[in-house]
């Protein structure tokens, strides 16, 4: 895999884009969840408190409030007290404290055990009370209950406490306070909570929870492994994604890249073999549509420009026959050579033919290309072909009789006329009867005829010349084109009959073709359109 590649850039961003993201959820796991996991432990803690001060605002028994403050002190392993509004205690459960408790000054409950003693009441002369019990007196001689806020350091349990004066002094006054510290005791952050004791905006002490939160390290560390793990294995798709590309992605471009390096060298044959359905096969199918095309293109330009060399070959000679002829009449002429004014006129009179014949030549040439080119307007208005093949053949009677060959024609006592040029259909009928008369010998015979059919007329010329090979047929219309010797030009004609016979009849949307076989001569047939009524009426219009 080249990594200067698509597919080793591909890789790479792939590979990038795994890392990237792997490592990027795996801080934000890091740093977010473990928020968001002391939020929720806060939550809970709170949520427990608020829950447990409810219960305390609204007990009148306190044996049942400590239990309830014991029962909230082992469910969420918290250290839970409870002061009355003068800042004495009234229940505490350390869970978890009882060894840091000779170190601050001894136990808290005189009676019973740790924890566990009866709760203390306030005196008779208390002018605050945390509901009815609070302001009971002692019973059984019991001591007051140990001021949490006092004046001096004896018997002061501030220093023992995680909340200062002032912040306990705001939780008596209504307002809850949370935070969370590093407790070293524990060796770990805890939470704090203090949570005021009010009825109906009447404060009757303060609740204050102190709870360790359950360390995430282990959990982190099994996050980040499992980061790693997942990094791994991104990477190690990552890789096998790169190599599956470089079969689906990098093959089928490589071998695009070779078959445009051949067409650059001009090799327009080879293909791109990929098939498949995305957007590399759609430019795999352009790719192959551009060779094939091109080579098409290329093949039409081949064959035109040697159609335009053979055509400037056919002219070169075309041209050079007669030039010949014309300068050896006229040197003849003028070194004296005639005989007598007879001989001098023949000699003329072979310069004039010849003359004529270059000018057939040219106007023949000119005609050709304005058809070609589309530059010729056709006079079209119904014409009479009955009338029309009569008057052309009348033209070739002297010249069939001279050669001693036989021309016929049949026609139908009534044919329609068709729409077209007749100046121009008479060029393609005394093509096609030229043809026939110079291609068959003496003795045999020249037919024309005329017929309708569904609606359109045909005339066939057929000669009992020597016919046409199979294989040459459609290179007939081709300008100059020369097959047979037998059939090749002999007298004035200069080449370009059946080409021009041609881009008529396709200008007039018509139909010319050619039924031969070697020995057995060859038959030209014309199809045209009939003239309706609504060609009549366009051609009024």
């Amino acid at each position: 895999m080249k990594l200067r590649g698509i597919v080793g850039k591909l890789w790479l961003a792939m590979l990038v884009l795994v890392v990237g993201v792997l490592g990027l959820s795996a801080l934000f796991q890091a740093g977010i969840l473990e928020k968001i996991y002391y939020e929720q432990q806060t939550a809970r803690l709170v949520a427990q408190g608020e829950r447990l001060a409810e219960i305390l605002v609204e007990q009148q028994d306190p044996y049942l409030a400590a239990r309830q403050v014991d029962l909230l002190a082992r469910l969420m392993n918290a250290s839970v007290m409870v002061v009355d509004p003068r800042g004495l205690v009234e229940h505490w459960q350390a869970m978890g404290m009882g060894h840091m408790m000779p170190y601050m000054g001894g136990a808290l409950w005189p009676r019973g055990g740790r924890g566990q003693g009866a709760p203390w009441r306030g005196g008779a002369n208390d002018e605050q009370s945390f509901q009815p019990r609070f302001g009971q007196e002692a019973r059984d001689g019991a001591p007051c209950p140990t001021p949490l806020v006092s004046r001096g350091e004896g018997g002061s349990l501030a220093a023992m406490m995680p909340f200062d004066r002032e912040q306990i002094q705001r939780v008596l006054a209504g307002e809850r306070v949370v935070r969370r510290e590093y407790n070293p005791f524990f060796n770990a952050d805890v939470v704090l909570a203090g949570i005021p004791l009010q009825k109906e905006k009447q404060v009757f002490g303060a609740l204050f929870i102190h709870a360790p939160v359950a360390p995430l390290a282990a959990n982190l560390k099994a996050l980040q492994q499992s980061s790693l793990y997942a990094l791994a294995l991104g990477a190690l798709m990552a890789t096998l994604l790169g190599l599956l590309l470089s079969r689906t992605l990098a093959r089928p471009l490589v071998e695009m890249d070779r078959v445009a390096r051949a067409m650059v060298q001009g090799d327009f044959t080879r293909q791109v073999t990929v098939r498949s359905r995305d957007e590399i096969g759609a430019l795999a199918q352009s790719l192959n549509t551009l060779s094939r095309e091109l080579q098409e293109k290329i093949s039409a330009l081949q064959k035109i420009d040697a159609a335009r060399k053979e055509f400037v070959a056919n002219v070169s000679h075309e041209l050079r026959t007669p030039l010949t002829i014309m300068q050896g009449y006229t040197e003849a002429i003028l070194d004296g050579l005639a005989r007598d004014e007879s001989q001098r006129r023949e000699y003329l009179q072979n310069i004039l033919e010849e003359i004529l014949r270059l000018r057939r030549l040219v106007d023949d040439l000119l005609d050709l290309r304005r058809m070609e080119s589309g530059r010729i307007t056709l006079r079209k208005q119904p014409v009479d072909m009955k009338a029309l093949v009569n008057q052309v053949v009348e033209r070739f009677a002297g010249v069939a009789g001279e050669k001693g060959t036989i021309l016929e024609v049949h026609l139908p006592e009534v044919l329609p006329p068709v729409c077209g040029d007749g100046d121009r259909l008479a060029q393609v009928l005394y093509n096609l009867i030229d043809n026939a008369l110079r291609v068959t010998p003496a003795g045999g015979r020249v037919e024309v005829a005329a017929r309708q059919v569904a609606g359109r007329v045909e005339v066939a010329v057929k000669d009992t010349g020597p016919g046409i090979p199979a294989h040459e047929i459609p290179l007939i219309w081709e300008r100059f084109y020369k097959g047979d010797p037998s059939r090749r030009r002999v007298g004035g004609g200069s080449g370009l009959g059946l080409a021009i016979a041609k881009q008529i009849i396709d200008l007039h949307g018509g139909e010319i073709k050619v039924d031969s076989e070697p020995g057995q001569g060859a038959t030209f047939t014309i199809s045209l359109e009939t003239a309706t009524m609504d060609n009549e009426k366009l051609l009024i219009k």
